[in-house]
């Protein structure tokens, strides 16, 4: 090892003792690599004791390398650079690095890792041969400012750059910029590896690209060297535009008239005429050539003769078609390559959007197979109506896209609108609320970050106040984490997606929440028809019958009270409990939260129903119910048996008594879950939000409200204005949200009902 001195130096043991290393070239190399964080010490301390030991014991340097690459201490580069004496090499900046991942024109791009935060970057090292060039200096300059004020899902994000001087004052100073590491393969090396791509992946990746160069025309850049090597592909299918080295601003001419600037394979004619006076057309015929790379394998056109014949052929020839090397590529796209790669700029796009909205077209044939149902038997021979999917719903669907980048919108819109989906737009959240006023949608889509008002401040909104009825929400991001994303949905989201969107995923998504709503709303037609149902049943019930009912609601009452006896409630505490129900019941039918649930029949029932709730309690022991203090923790839990007990007591009448099926049922309900809390640590199930029934929701807000303000043995009563804050703002996750917004606008009734029904 060139740059190792052999150095006899204390390390610290695996308990904390302090051993001396042998004097031998590994142990001074793993004490140099520990200490300069070539290997993150952190890791290293992890190991066991045994292998730590068995790491400073080697004696040759190879064997050690090999031992720190089989547990994942090192890289095979990292280890060749240690083996040839380059450690220098591996710590540039805050930064070590990890692998090399290949060279350009200016210098070399490592994988690396910043030492502190530990997030893997691309490093853009300047070739040290060229740091002295004012003119490559410049170029390298432009590349790190060109990514820095370009934000965008397919552009490779700007993170850092600076300056490093190694110790040795004789040593270069190092130019680097460090970019967002994007794991996968490029263009070029993935059609080489797979073979040409289909039409519809094609236009899936070019429309991705062409949105990136959108970006960069808003910013009046020209990127000047599109081609496969420099569109990077992750796994997951996203595309990223890569390596601005020689992009141009249109306000600045730093390239000489008559330089030749970019990859000949495909270079626009006019910029190998003169490089310093392209525009965004340059591009967008680079663009072209990587769509032909793609669906051809091959480059538009082949070398023949020297460069300089090159070039001049290159300003006469015409696009070549993809069609006659793939006659099954459709006319229209054969079409849209051609004048994407014609020879004058003017007939070509204008700009990237142009581009875009002309392959758009291209992928819907793909998402109709990805989308529609293909997993579902199809039974031979039978007919289906054209144009449509399986299972979907015949009425005209509303949907609302929030986004404050006008292209994610007009991508949304291309792709979702049909001829049952019909889709509006807002630029921000304050604009979306206005439209949500003015119209009923069955989906929103909701960008997260976004001015004046983020997307979870919308969701928040909307499930406070819901303006309908089963409205879906899917959040959308490019920069949340999936963790991040996934928390949505416990803060009212329906659904998520992460940016960049990819057309089958996004119809895919809309087009589930759209089932879904549709279930519901019939659900809630079902529902309605049989309350009606029952409801017209019981209108013509004869004197008879009304007499049971009359009778049943009495006998209710007289067990009721003959509970409240054997504890602290009495009657008074029974009627509180009917009229606070119907008045909290009442209030929810006026909201759109519980359309289709609450009608006069359910609020009779729950009327009646209401001063059952702890009829459980006539099966615990005396000295559990009359108590005079708190009870213990045992004691507790035998209380809250009572909910079992009455619960399980009216099931069986339930059983045995068909007629009275609708009542008991709504009896047992009450009686079982009326400790359930809506973030799901009431008892005895454990039911959380709308899995608790609403019954049991309301009569357990009437019963808390009524047990504050009612005077025990171990408490005092509380005040109105006291009881009413605790429960809106001290009682978190224990009420339906829904229902305290009601139970805050009909508080003042139950204060008069209170003060009414006295003890």
């Amino acid at each position: 090892m060139q740059d190792m001195a052999v150095r006899r130096q204390p390390l610290r043991g695996s308990r904390g003792t302090i051993e001396f290393c042998p004097p031998s070239p590994a142990a001074d190399l793993l004490e140099e690599v520990l200490a300069s964080s070539i290997i993150v010490p952190e890791e290293y301390e992890t190991l066991p004791a045994g292998i730590r030991e068995g790491l400073r014991q080697h004696s040759d340097v190879l064997g050690l390398l090999r031992d720190l690459i089989k547990h994942r201490l090192l890289t095979e580069y990292q280890a060749d650079c240690l083996e040839s004496g380059k450690a220098a090499n591996l710590i540039i900046g805050n930064y070590r690095v990890l692998d090399r991942l290949g060279a350009g024109a200016m210098g070399v791009v490592f994988k690396a890792e910043h030492l502190d935060l530990r997030r893997q970057v691309a490093l853009k090292v300047l070739s040290p041969s060229l740091a002295k060039d004012p003119r490559v200096i410049q170029r390298f300059s432009t590349e790190m400012r060109a990514i820095a004020q370009l934000q965008h899902t397919h552009i490779v994000a700007a993170m850092d750059a600076g300056k490093w001087q190694h110790h040795d004052p004789d040593s270069p100073t190092i130019r680097y910029f460090v970019m967002e590491y994007v794991p996968g393969q490029d263009l070029e090396e993935h059609v080489l590896k797979n073979g040409p791509l289909s039409p519809a992946e094609t236009c899936d990746l070019g429309h991705q690209i062409a949105s990136a160069l959108a970006e960069a025309h808003k910013h009046n850049l020209v990127h000047r060297d599109i081609k496969p090597s420099n569109v990077r592909l992750t796994p997951e299918g996203q595309a990223k535009l890569l390596d601005f080295g020689l992009a141009r601003h249109l306000r600045s001419r730093m390239t000489e008239p008559g330089t030749l600037l970019g990859t000949m394979d495909y270079m626009a004619p006019e910029q190998a005429s003169d490089a310093g006076s392209v525009d965004i057309r340059a591009d967008i015929y680079g663009l072209g050539g990587t769509l032909f790379w793609c669906l051809a394998g091959r480059t538009p056109f082949l070398a023949e003769g020297s460069l300089t014949e090159e070039v001049m052929r290159r300003l006469t020839q015409p696009p070549p078609s993809v069609r006659n090397l793939r006659p099954e590529i459709p006319v229209e796209l054969d079409a849209v390559l051609a004048r994407m790669m014609a020879l004058k700029p003017d007939d070509r796009y204008a700009t990237p959007k142009g581009v875009m909205q002309a392959l758009m077209p291209f992928l819907k044939p793909q998402l109709r197979d990805h989308l529609y149902f293909p997993s579902e038997p199809v039974v031979a021979d039978s007919p289906k109506p054209a144009g449509r999917s399986p299972q979907r719903s015949n009425r005209m669907h509303h949907l609302l896209l929030v986004d404050d980048d006008a292209q994610i919108r007009d991508f949304s819109m291309t792709v979702l609108q049909s001829d049952d989906i019909q889709c509006d737009h807002a630029e921000n959240g304050l604009r979306a609320l206005e439209a949500i006023k003015k119209k009923r949608y069955d989906i929103v889509l909701l960008d997260i970050d976004m001015p004046r008002m983020t997307g979870p401040d919308v969701c928040r909104r909307l499930r406070e106040n819901p303006p309908c009825p089963h409205m879906k929400i899917i959040m959308v991001s490019g920069r949340a984490s999936s963790d991040e994303m996934a928390s949505m949905l416990l803060a009212g989201a329906d659904d998520y997606l992460t940016k960049p969107l990819s057309a089958p995923r996004l119809q895919a998504r809309v087009h589930a929440a759209l089932r879904l709503k549709d279930a519901q709303d019939h659900s809630d037609v079902l529902n309605q028809h049989l309350l009606s149902a029952n409801h017209e049943l019981e209108k013509n019930l004869n004197a008879r019958d009304s007499d049971l009912v009359h009778a049943r609601n009495a006998m209710v009452l007289a067990l009721a009270d003959l509970v409240g006896h054997r504890s602290a409630d009495n009657g008074a505490h029974v009627v509180r409990m009917q009229r606070y129900c119907r008045c909290l019941a009442e209030e929810a039918a006026r909201s759109a939260s519980f359309a289709g649930q609450v009608d006069a029949h359910f609020i009779e029932m729950l009327e009646c129903c209401a001063p059952l709730h702890d009829i459980g309690k006539a099966g615990l022991p005396d000295h559990i119910l009359l108590k005079p203090g708190k009870l213990d923790a045992d004691e507790r839990l035998l209380m809250q048996t009572h909910t079992t007990i009455g619960a399980d007591t009216l099931q069986k009448v339930a059983r045995q008594h068909g007629f009275a099926r609708a009542f008991l049922q709504m009896a047992v309900e009450i009686v079982r879950h009326h400790h359930e809390r809506y973030d799901g640590r009431g008892y005895p199930d454990g039911l959380a939000g709308e899995d608790i029934p609403l019954a049991a929701r309301i009569v357990a807000m009437a019963d808390v409200y009524d047990a504050l303000r009612s005077r025990r043995a171990y408490k005092p009563a509380l005040s109105h204005a006291t009881t009413v804050r605790m429960m809106v703002e001290d009682f978190n996750g224990h009420f339906d949200p829904s229902l305290i917004q009601g139970f805050e606008r009909c508080a003042s009734e139950f204060e008069r009902i209170f003060r009414e029904v006295v003890d």
